[in-house]
């Protein structure tokens, strides 16, 4: 039997997640940005990354794998350049900051560049990119992370699913918005899948003989499969370089993951960017031509079967407008994890009376 889906309010939503990282010590400024990042990711219908995630991440927080009162540390590095120390804070909180320094920087220069260290699981990697939009610049973002896959023809796992995510501004269009793992799927959604007793395309991961397996358990003692085969596996390897060797972090299977590491901190890293379109065109020029390579998109045939074709981004932007009026949809599953985690630390969960 499927889950009971219910509406929760977006601002109540996004109190009582604010309220309980308070509650589990984090400053209430970093609170509210922690939680504005888990409701944003709720909102594009990005579930498996939102609000779902708050009894792990409160696990965390308790046992000291992650540090709720974090120093973090901006050092320039030039004019378009900064390098991060997160301190081992929240992910979320850290790429909030990145992408923040990032754009003061490239109102200035044209271009910021932030690397980071020290950091966790971030969660949906297209909010940061999204923050960008609000001046009208171009925002990217890549993370490596804790080994989930296997070298190109080998069978035990390395180097992690390294999402890359993407945001640009258009003109009559929603932004073009890319967010993808560069394996085949995110671990999270095995997880949920494993969670809910279902098996999954055979096509996303291998056992740990390097075979395809539809069974989760299999999969995640085993790797996920890369993005389209070897050259998925050389992106996984250049967000590893970009993202870990570059920044400081580690890299090279290094990373751990923020779920089960005991032992030092995940020491994740992020390369953010910044790009002011201004350096080279009026925006309203760069606009109009993101318009008209939607349009020339959205005016080839269809295919047989096919009602329309849909630009990246366009099912999360539509998703945000739907759920801002009618209540961000929650599982029963999420609310009672949700609720019976607020009633533990004295933060009332929001019911739609």
């Amino acid at each position: 039997m499927s889950p009971t889906i219910t509406k929760i309010d977006v601002a109540s939503l996004r109190s009582f997640a604010s309220d309980t990282f308070a509650a589990l010590g984090m400053p209430r400024a970093d609170a509210d940005v922690q939680a504005d990042a888990l409701v944003a990711a709720d909102l594009r219908d990005m579930h498996t990354y939102g609000v779902a995630c708050i009894p792990a991440y409160a696990e965390c927080l308790t046992q000291g794998r992650i540090n709720p009162r974090p120093n973090i540390k901006m050092e320039r590095r030039g004019p378009w350049a900064l390098a991060c120390d997160g301190d081992n804070g929240m992910g979320h909180l850290v790429a909030s900051r990145a992408m923040d320094a990032a754009i003061l920087t490239a109102e200035k220069a044209g271009i910021g560049i932030v690397v980071v260290r020290h950091s966790n699981h971030f969660g949906a990697a297209c909010i940061y990119p999204l923050m960008a939009l609000k001046k009208n610049f171009i925002g990217i973002i890549m993370a490596n992370s804790s080994p989930a896959v296997a070298p190109w023809g080998g069978r035990e796992k390395l180097l992690g699913t390294n999402p890359v995510a993407v945001a640009v501004p258009t003109g009559r269009y929603p932004p073009f918005v890319a967010d993808m793992a560069m394996a085949s799927v995110g671990r999270l959604k095995i997880r949920e899948a494993k969670r809910k007793g279902l098996s999954i395309p055979s096509e996303w991961a291998f056992d740990s003989q390097g075979k395809p397996t539809s069974d989760p358990s299999l999969a995640l003692s085993g790797s996920l499969a890369p993005m389209g085969g070897p050259k998925g596996f050389a992106l996984i390897t250049l967000v590893d370089i970009l993202a870990g060797v570059l920044s400081g972090a580690q890299f090279g299977g290094g990373v751990l993951s923020f779920l089960t590491n005991l032992d030092r901190e995940a020491d994740g890293g992020n390369l953010v960017i910044a790009l002011d379109v201004k350096v080279f065109m009026p925006f309203t020029e760069f606009a109009r031509r993101m318009d008209t390579l939607i349009d020339n998109i959205k005016a080839v045939p269809l295919a047989e079967g096919v009602k329309e074709i849909r630009i990246s981004g366009e099912r999360g932007a539509k998703s945000e407008a739907e759920q801002r009026q009618s209540g961000i949809s929650l599982d029963s599953d999420t609310i009672v994890g949700l609720s019976e985690l607020g009633e533990k630390l004295g933060v009332r969960f929001p019911t739609q009376d």
